[in-house]
């Protein structure tokens, strides 16, 4: 048994090594450097390094408020679109690759968090201040004959066009002109059919013409809807507009069921590839409306992050001066567990890509102390055992072995508990819990493995005769 436990301690200690090389490669490539000047080697490697993902209040960045407009929405619906209008923003930032984003629903609200990002402005531009996508069809000729003859009527009283109107000039229309106002309506209006309702949409070559189309795909409902539209207006233009703007106007040639529909003809690849990410990313549920936007300073998040490190490594020592006076050559070799376990949380932060804010670090240096824990109540029993006199390896499997169920339920508690606050509550506590999760996983496997085998690898040896080292 002790020869197993010498082999898995010197695998974890060269695995432990290995691994730091990876949570701190600066340090490495700065002593391989130094190698370099010193001696006549010439070592070409240098570890890659991987930056830690620092939340919004630890690197500065973006923080943006946005209002949805619900006015049109059954109240039974809103939290679906707030919901799906969370998914498709998140999708927009990252398809412009915005940092580490954090985006959030408060009621017809929308919180947006953008790590690292110094100019709002191009953020806010990135984002899109009030993407809405919606299809709209020509109205009747009736109304449009209406809205032509107003049109004609105001430009001919103002001797100008309609695009040149002031608000000098509103005041006088609306004085000498009645219903002055239907000269600016639009010639399509709303058939209903909106960003929501579009799952998809993706550029296709016809295979014998190899001309481009933007193939796109509607859900159960928007396929009703596209239905019902195509077959009343055969041979008339349907329009997409996007933010209020008209970005493609195409003409329904036949009736559409099964809500998938193309958009083809007098476009290039560049232009289908354009149409098809303005549906992409356009594709929103409801209107959105920047009201607040604020930048939060690098300076601010480094003094803080500055401030938990410092903290951090104090409760580490703290632990450690506390175990190895206690618990004298036990707590040593948990220590030796403890700083394991914080080179592979450390590890797991950077593989997993954690956002680390300042409640995940509060969580990280609150499992440094539950870590411990399980070792503390390993030695307990095993020193019952040692006082009940049995041999050194005897007392040590015992001490694990009825330890566990303790050391099991109560971190599975802790688990269960990490989990709730993560499904059920805001990021900052989410950031908090899973922290707490990972540290919690991790910290089973040093208590319960590594801590293990550092003992079991003095099984018969000198120092385990000089019982006040272990009692």
């Amino acid at each position: 048994m002790k020869k197993k436990a010498v082999i898995t301690t010197i695998i974890v200690l060269i695995f432990a090594v290995f691994i730091s090389g990876f949570v701190v490669p600066e340090f490495f490539n700065e002593k391989i450097d130094e190698i370099d000047e010193r001696t006549t080697f010439d070592i070409n490697r240098r570890l890659k390094v991987v930056d830690f993902e620092l939340g919004l209040d630890l690197q500065g960045g973006a923080h943006l408020l946005y209002q949805a407009d619900l006015s049109d929405v059954d109240e039974r619906e809103r939290g679906d679109r707030m919901r799906a209008l969370r998914d498709l923003i998140e999708r927009r930032v990252d398809h412009f690759g915005i940092g580490e984003p954090l985006v959030q629903v408060r009621g017809d609200r929308l919180v947006v968090e953008l790590p690292g990002v110094r100019d709002q402005e191009e953020a806010i531009e990135q984002i899109g201040e009030t993407p809405f996508l919606e299809f709209k069809i020509l109205r009747p000729d009736d109304e449009i004959e209406a809205i032509e003859e107003k049109k004609r009527e105001v430009e001919d009283f103002l001797d100008k066009s309609i695009a040149e109107i002031t608000d000098e000039d509103i005041e006088l229309l609306e004085q000498e002109i009645e219903d002055w106002d239907l000269a600016l309506e639009d010639e399509f209006v709303s058939s209903g059919l909106t960003g929501r309702f579009l799952r998809g949409a993706e550029v296709q070559f016809n295979q014998v013409t190899g001309e481009p189309a933007v193939s796109l795909d509607f859900d159960n409902e928007g396929a009703e809807i596209l239905h019902e539209i195509t077959k009343e207006n055969i041979d008339k233009p349907m329009a997409t507009y996007l933010d209020g703007n008209v970005i493609q106007i195409a003409t329904i040639r036949e009736e559409i069921p099964g809500g998938r529909a193309q958009i083809s003809g007098n476009m290039n690849v560049e232009e289908a590839r354009e149409l098809q990410r303005d549906l992409q990313i356009g594709a929103l549920p409801v209107p959105i409306e920047l009201i607040s936007q604020r930048s939060i300073g690098p300076a601010l998040g480094r003094e803080s992050l500055e401030r938990s490190i410092r903290a951090g490594l104090l409760g580490l020592v703290a632990v450690i001066v506390f175990m190895c006076i206690y618990y004298k050559m036990l707590g040593f070799l948990a220590s030796v567990s403890l700083l394991i376990y914080v080179i592979l949380v450390l590890a797991a932060f950077k593989v997993l890509s954690v956002t680390l804010t300042l409640s995940g670090i509060a969580g990280f240096v609150l499992s440094i102390g539950m870590a411990i824990d399980a070792n503390i109540l390993i030695f307990s029993r095993m020193k019952e055992e040692f006082a009940a006199d049995k041999t050194f390896e005897k007392a040590v499997e015992e001490g694990f072995s009825r330890a566990w169920p303790s050391i099991r339920d109560g971190n599975l508690t802790t688990v269960l508990v990490a989990f709730i606050l993560f499904f059920v509550s805001t990021s900052f506590v989410q950031g908090f819990a899973t922290v707490l999760i990972i540290g919690i996983l991790i910290s089973l496997f040093t208590a319960m493995i590594i801590t293990r085998s550092l003992i079991l690898s003095f099984a018969h040896g000198k120092l385990t005769e000089i019982k006040k080292l272990w009692r």
